[in-house]
């Protein structure tokens, strides 16, 4: 009964391969499970920027800079510039001065110079005079050549003479880099020579020296056309000063030279 039933089974087998061979049908063939997890990662880790990582224990963050994947660890589920950080402590912020990243408490407002500060008590202060350089100060502070002041107090106030600004009290002025009480002082200017000095409010500028309006006058020479520094009511004659009142200058041949000529005195009026 048993070898009849073993030629059975054997002529069902060859029944079988027959039909497949004529009818084309294939056998499903069931593999055995792989032990690799994603795209060629171990079992249970996870792909990250070409790198596997344990999904437990890290994480697959964008940086907010570079905007790339980085793996951190899975409490620190922010990246800075590529530096992993925990954004219920941190903050990544571009730094105002500098442009370049940086790491900050999130009870800071922001970074200058590499220095986080607090916002809104403080700021990062673009200078007065020194162009694109910043200066972390006090919030209601500017900055004048990377220090801190206070603008209620004091002003950075053009000077006539320079390009740059001058940090003065807000009542006073500037002139050759110096503070002045325009009350008591003015910038005076002499266009003769392209000069400006700082000189008294009844003083004026003569080739770059103050003088009194009230004694003196700023005259040009009558012979060399130079401008110089004589007495009121006096002119200049070849280098020296003379009263037009009693003198001319005047061009002698027997001299070879200018020489200061008495003025003829006033006729008297005949009875």
């Amino acid at each position: 009964m048993s070898k009849c039933l073993s030629y059975l089974s054997y002529r069902a087998v060859v029944l079988i391969a027959i039909a497949i061979l004529i009818t084309g049908l294939t056998v499903p063939v069931f593999a055995a499970p792989s032990s690799e997890g994603s795209a060629g990662c171990e079992e249970n880790k996870e792909l990250c920027n070409a790198k596997c990582y344990d999904p437990l224990t890290q994480a697959c963050v964008t940086d907010q800079i570079t905007e790339e994947k980085f793996i951190c660890k899975l409490r620190e589920s922010a990246s800075c510039a590529g530096q992993c950080y925990d954004p219920a402590r941190n903050k990544c912020f571009l730094d105002i001065a500098t442009g370049k990243p940086a790491l900050c408490s999130v009870a800071e407002g922001g970074s200058c110079n590499g220095k986080c500060f607090k916002s809104p008590t403080q700021a990062c202060v673009l200078d007065d005079v020194l162009d694109g350089t910043y200066t972390l100060c006090k919030s209601e502070l500017n900055a004048y050549m990377g220090e801190c002041y206070n603008p209620t107090a004091y002003h950075c106030t053009d000077d006539p003479t320079g390009e740059k600004c001058v940090l003065c009290k807000r009542t006073e002025e500037a002139c050759n880099g110096k503070c002045y009480n325009p009350n008591n002082y003015h910038c005076a200017y002499d266009s003769k020579t392209d000069t400006t000095v700082l000189c008294r409010a009844r003083e004026e500028n003569c080739n770059g020296s103050c003088y009194a309006v009230k004694f003196n006058s700023c005259v040009i020479d009558d012979v060399t056309q130079e401008q110089a520094l004589c007495k009121v009511n006096e002119g200049r004659c070849d280098g020296t000063c003379y009263s037009l009142l009693k003198y001319e200058c005047t061009y002698s041949r027997p001299h070879g030279g200018f020489i200061l000529r008495p003025l003829p005195e006033p006729e008297e009026d005949s009875i």
